[in-house]
């Protein structure tokens, strides 16, 4: 008797658990795939909603009722009946279509915390842009949609992958890390050459501003970019996309997604191909050096090994070429020049300056659904190989020629520990340890005619090798790391997170004969508190530690030391997010001051006595920066949004000093002025519609205004470029399966620069300038099928 209660008892627990099961599916409408559809147990308030790609996962009862429920759509109730895979098609309800109702802005879900969370309940400042806000507004790169973010500017010089972005007052570096964690679906890539590569086939785009070390590791010590791209889906979709535009610009993009086997194994392909002339003019070889050439493909496999595990295999290629190294030069016969004076710039080399860029990607991702757990491991290989070759002395004259090979290889490994309570669960947690092994090269070598520097003074047109510089920093980062939410109440949600990064650095420098090494460590705490206020009003406040790594330069120089140290910050921000008027206006604001300990600057020399171009990194001991972020979305009426954006941002040496290239190598004490490369103020202003021409033609288009304001190019602050403004502008008019695009970009010309080097800090033949695009139009047409 007692053997047969003991069996009772240890098999109705059994037989209970046995009543759940997990269900998955995928909602879509008659054109696409449905974001954040409610799903819900009947009866319950057990629940979930939809993801980027339409897809659902929720744990319920084995006899339960799903309710699918979408704004604009009938709502359909489901029985389960034991089945696990569940697809459901909804119906537009045109009753809530035809509603004269202005309706507010769809909430926008992120993954900024590696969780789907609503953009507005998030106490971090994220900018999001869903799939139609990238069809709107065509974004094509880490460009087109940082112009549309407060205190964040991006550019670009010297040859493709050559990027620089500040976030808040916190600027890249040449040949350094760059100062956000870019993250391709859920992955960090560890090369900032790849930054600016060409996004097609995305899902969502979030840019996370402060530190974010917590969840994303070093280097992202100014925030994150997090980009997720289309999976792979269980129903056959494709894309055909393809444009052109003046400079003889031709691009064509594509993606074909659909099951190999039904609810099992699921394929995704993309690719983007751009082919251009070129819009800017060498005036002594008469033709355009900005030409580019540029193919990368995708290709993902996703299955369903069994109901709680799943495994995703990514690989991409890129092939770039373009070109590269076409300075701008003073032609008022003087070395010097004011940064805004473009009558007197001109692009006057004498070589074709070519830069190419090759990349290979691979990743498993392999996800672990455990009973309110789910373990993921993320294997990563990344290889990028960037060249650039051309003039040095940017004259019409051959003197001086240059070449340099930037690349890195790297292998990654994260194994990472989630809960996945739903959406009323009081605490959401993450853990997980990270293993990388990077290595980054760079070769810089220069070559000159010697018959220009000995009697008679006349080109002998043979180039001679002068010194190379060769090294590679090597890294290897193991850190361990975790982030907890703990709703407290209804009102108040209190997180905290902790990394620690250990990275040992060496060098194999083979210019110097030197092998140095170190070892660098570093905590990154993370606190935030939430206040629900209202509604509609987010009242925030968090503190984070921001560390950027250290590393070896190819030597010791008038400007820089061997090595350079590690720069941390201490970052305090407050804020306040609010949706009023049925969430038709949207006002986010935001406020933050930044401690720096050894800020990091760069710094070129080019020694004409021992023929090398040296460049480095050197720190000075203290900055701080601080400032201030509005962003504003109203909708006006059902076919017009108004959006604008205001950021200002004050970075200021405290104390610190640097050395002039030029003369006897003064070193100047740079303690108040502002630090080089941060805009002190932007802003953009844009203006967006959708509505129906006909019951057959939809139309949307996008307006928009950004400015850039004051920056200063070295920390001497002599050089600086006054504001500027570039418009942009966007139309579509959407057919059945067809969309036809026209777009304009710099429509008004606007004169401006991007880099700029000053004689004094460069020791130079001359001030030299990078030049910004001139307009830019075209069109695209695109087919879904």
């Amino acid at each position: 008797m007692i053997r047969n209660l003991l069996l009772l008892v240890l098999f109705v627990p059994c037989l209970v658990f046995s009543q759940e099961i997990t269900v998955s599916g995928n909602v879509k409408s008659a054109d696409d795939v449905l974001l954040g559809v409610n799903v819900i147990e009947k009866g319950t308030q057990n629940g979930t909603t939809t993801d980027y790609d339409g897809n659902y996962s929720i744990k319920v009862n084995k006899d339960a009722v799903l309710v699918f429920s979408f704004v604009g759509y009938k709502t359909q109730e489901i029985k389960i009946t034991g089945k696990q895979t569940i697809n459901v098609l909804l119906e537009e309800d045109a009753s809530q279509l035809e509603a004269v109702v202005v309706k507010g802005f769809s909430n926008v879900n992120s993954r900024a915390r590696r969780r789907v969370e609503s953009v507005q309940s998030l106490p971090e400042s994220v900018i999001a842009f869903t799939s139609e806000d990238i069809e709107v507004k065509g974004i094509s790169n880490v460009q087109t949609f940082a112009d549309q973010i407060p205190n964040v500017n991006f550019t670009t010089s010297q040859n493709v992958g050559n990027n620089f972005i500040t976030v808040r007052g916190i600027s890249q570096i040449r040949n350094g890390d760059a100062p956000i964690a870019f993250v391709i679906d859920g992955v960090t890539l560890p090369d900032a050459n790849l930054l600016n590569q060409e996004l097609f086939d995305v899902a969502l785009i979030e840019v996370v501003k402060g530190p974010q070390g917590a969840l994303y590791g070093k280097n992202a010590i100014a925030g994150a970019i997090n980009i997720v791209t289309n999976e792979p889906t269980n129903t056959f979709l494709n894309k055909i996309k393809v444009g052109y535009g003046n400079g003889n610009l031709l691009q064509a993009q594509l993606s074909s997604t659909g099951p190999l086997v039904k609810d099992k194994l699921f394929y995704r392909i993309s690719g983007s191909y751009k082919n251009g002339d070129g819009l800017l003019n060498n005036i002594t070889l008469n033709e355009a050096p900005d030409y580019i050439k540029d193919l990368t493909l995708r290709a993902q496999l996703k299955a369903k090994i069994s109901p709680k595990i799943a495994a995703t295999l990514t690989g991409q290629i890129m092939d770039t070429e373009a070109g590269g190294l076409y300075y701008a030069a003073p032609t008022n016969g003087s070395a010097k020049i004011a940064p805004d004076d473009y009558a007197n710039l001109a692009i006057q080399g004498d070589q074709r300056g070519v830069g190419t860029l090759k990349g290979t990607y691979g990743n498993l991702k392999v996800d672990f659904n455990l009973d309110k757990m789910k373990l993921t491991s993320l294997t990563t290989y990344n290889k990028a190989e960037r060249n650039a070759a051309g003039d040095l002395d940017f004259t019409p004259a051959d003197v001086l020629r240059q070449d340099q090979d930037s690349n890195t290889e790297s292998f990654n490994q994260e194994i990472r520990l989630s809960s996945t309570g739903d959406k009323d669960s009081k605490i959401n947690w993450d853990l997980g340890v990270f293993y990388q092994n990077l290595d980054k090269l760079l070769t810089t070598g220069a070559s000159a005619d010697f018959g220009f520097f000995a009697p008679p003074f006349a080109p002998s047109g043979i180039q001679s090798t002068l010194a190379i510089g060769d090294f590679t920093n090597n890294y290897k980062t193991l850190a361990v790391f975790g982030f907890v939410d703990f709703k407290v109440s209804d009102k108040l949600t209190l997180s905290a997170g902790l990394r620690y990064d250990n990275d040992k650095i060496s060098q194999d420098n083979r210019s110097e004969g030197t092998n140095p090494n170190r070892v660098d460590t570093q905590l990154q705490p993370k606190i935030s508190i939430a206040f629900q206020a209202t509604d509609n009003m987010l009242m925030y406040a968090n503190y984070g530690k921001g560390y950027r790594t250290g590393g070896f330069n190819q030597g010791q120089t008038v400007r820089y030391n061997a090595a350079f140290n590690a720069e941390t910050t201490d970052n305090y921000e407050i804020g306040i997010k609010n949706s009023y008027w049925d969430n038709r206006f949207i006002l986010n604001l935001a406020g933050y001051y930044i401690d720096f300990t050894d800020q990091q600057l760069y710094a070129l020399v080019l020694d004409g006595g021992a023929g090398q171009i040296l460049i480095g990194n050197f720190n000075v001991p203290e900055s701080r920066s601080v400032g201030f972020e509005a962003d504003m979305r109203i909708r006006a009426t059902n076919w017009l949004d108004i959006l604008g954006s205001y950021g200002v941002s004050k970075s200021v040496i405290e104390n610190g000093t640097s050395t002039v290239s030029t003369g006897a190598n003064e070193t100047i004490n740079v303690s108040g002025n502002a630090t080089p490369l941060v805009p002190q103020d932007s802003y953009s202003l844009g203006f967006e519609s959708r509505f129906d021409i006909s019951n057959k033609i939809a139309f949307s288009g996008n307006v928009n205004l950004k400015g850039t304001g004051q920056m200063y190019w070295h920390e001497d602050n002599a050089a600086v470029s006054p504001r500027y403004n570039i418009l942009n502008a966007r139309v579509n008019f959407i057919f059945d399966k067809f969309t036809l695009g026209l777009w304009g970009s710099n429509i008004t010309d606007t004169k401006y620069i991007t880099e700029f080097f000053d004689q004094t800090f460069s020791n130079g033949g001359s001030d030299l300038a990078w030049l910004g695009q001139p307009v830019s139009f075209g069109t695209t047409l695109t087919y879904k099928f």
